[in-house]
């Protein structure tokens, strides 16, 4: 009987790497963009500032989220020994 084989995890670019940077990009274009608005029209929807910024802050909450609890319930990354954090943020 054949022994059943476990994948390879890609070590390439992750997908909430990729999100993250371009959601960065979109959020400095979109500021930029309504300082542009701003200064030719003496103001900017404040309906239109006030959604984008609570998507790309709920995106953003939401892919923490998932790399939570990928670090709690798969155990990978964090201190794993009990001792605290030391002054430079390493263990003990």
């Amino acid at each position: 009987m054949a022994a059943k084989r476990r994948r390879k995890r890609k070590t390439g670019l992750k997908y909430n790497k990729v999100v993250v940077a371009l959601l960065l990009v979109a959020v400095a274009a979109f500021t930029v963009a309504m300082i542009w608005i701003y200064r030719e029209k003496g103001g900017v929807p404040d309906s239109l500032v006030a959604a984008f910024y609570a998507f790309a802050g709920g995106e953003a909450g939401c892919l923490g989220l998932i790399k939570h609890s990928d670090n709690k319930y798969n155990g990978s990354g964090g201190n794993t020994n009990d001792s605290p954090p030391g002054p430079d943020g390493g263990a003990g």
